[in-house]
C-alpha cells in the first residue's frame, strides 16, 4: 500500500511541475522570433513611432488601398518581401508591422505589446493621412490583425491560416494540463471580431498542419459580417501566397 501512495505522490509531483514549467515558460513556447534584422528594400522606408515601434511603409499609388501587413509567429518584418512587391507592383501601398521582441524592436512578445504595437502603428499610418487601410494578418498575423480590427475597423480583412483562439489549439495540444486558466495569452479572434461588420477573406490552406483548417473553419463559420472563404487545395501554412492566395487577394482588392 505504501508504494502506491508513493508512486502517486511522485506522480503529483511531476504533473505540478509540468504545469508550473508550462506557465512560467509558455511565452517562450508561444513566439519563436527569429535572431537577425535586415533592413528594408530601397522600395520601402523604416518608420519608428512614437513609442519606437518600427513599421516598413510604401505608399500607395493613386487613391489605392494601403495594406498592413501582419506576419507570422517564426517570421518577421521582412519575411512577406513576395507579398510585399506583389502588391506594390499593382500600386498598392504596403505597411509591414513589427512586433516588440521580434528583429527590429525590442521589448517582449506578449498579447498585450503586440496588439500595443499595431495599434500604434495603425494610428501612424492614420495620422499620415491614409484612410483606406485593409489588414492582411497570416497565422499569428491573423490574431494580431483581428484584434486590432476589433477597436479600428479596416476596409476589409484578410486572414490566412488563422485560428479561433489559442486557448483552443494548447487545449487540444496538452489536454492533461487546464490551459484556460494557465494561459496568459489566449488570443481570442473569435471575441474580438464577434461585433465586427466588414467584409471578411478566409485563406486556409488544406495540408496545414501547423494550424489546421478545421481551426480557421470554427472561426469563419461563427463571424456575422460578410464573408468569403477560399481552401487551397495541398497548401499547407507558409505557402498559401504561392498557391492561389496571391490571385485571391489581388482580385479582392481590385474589386473594393
Amino acid at each position: 500500500m505504501i508504494w502506491i501512495i508513493r508512486i502517486c505522490i511522485a506522480a503529483l509531483l511531476l504533473y505540478l511541475a509540468v504545469a508550473v514549467t508550462a506557465y512560467f515558460a509558455q511565452r517562450k513556447i508561444l513566439y519563436f522570433p527569429p535572431a537577425l534584422y535586415h533592413p528594408p528594400p530601397a522600395e520601402m522606408v523604416e518608420i519608428r513611432t512614437e513609442s519606437g515601434y518600427l513599421g516598413w511603409y510604401s505608399q500607395a499609388k493613386d487613391d489605392r488601398p494601403t495594406i498592413m501587413v501582419f506576419h507570422g509567429n517564426a517570421s518577421s518584418i521582412d519575411s512577406n518581401m513576395h507579398i510585399f512587391r506583389d502588391l506594390q507592383a499593382t500600386g498598392f501601398g504596403v505597411w509591414s508591422v513589427g512586433y516588440p521582441g521580434y528583429p527590429g524592436t525590442a521589448g517582449k512578445p506578449t498579447q498585450e505589446n503586440l496588439i500595443a504595437a499595431a495599434t500604434e502603428q495603425y494610428e501612424h499610418l492614420s495620422n499620415m493621412g491614409v484612410e483606406n487601410i485593409v489588414f492582411y494578418g497570416s497565422s499569428l498575423g491573423s490574431g494580431v490583425a483581428s484584434q486590432l480590427a476589433a477597436n479600428h475597423p479596416p476596409q476589409l480583412l484578410i486572414v490566412d491560416a488563422p485560428f479561433k483562439s489559442v486557448a483552443d489549439i494548447a487545449r487540444k495540444q496538452m489536454p492533461f494540463l487546464p490551459t484556460g486558466l494557465l494561459l496568459k495569452d489566449k488570443w481570442r479572434s473569435d471575441q474580438a471580431l464577434k461585433d465586427l461588420d466588414v467584409p471578411l477573406i478566409w485563406i486556409h490552406g488544406t495540408a496545414d498542419t501547423v494550424i489546421p483548417i478545421s481551426e480557421g473553419q470554427r472561426l469563419f463559420d461563427g463571424y456575422g459580417g460578410p464573408k468569403t472563404a477560399y481552401s487551397l487545395k495541398g497548401a499547407d501554412h507558409n505557402n498559401t501566397w504561392l498557391n492561389g492566395g496571391r490571385d485571391i487577394v489581388l482580385n479582392a482588392l481590385e474589386n473594393l
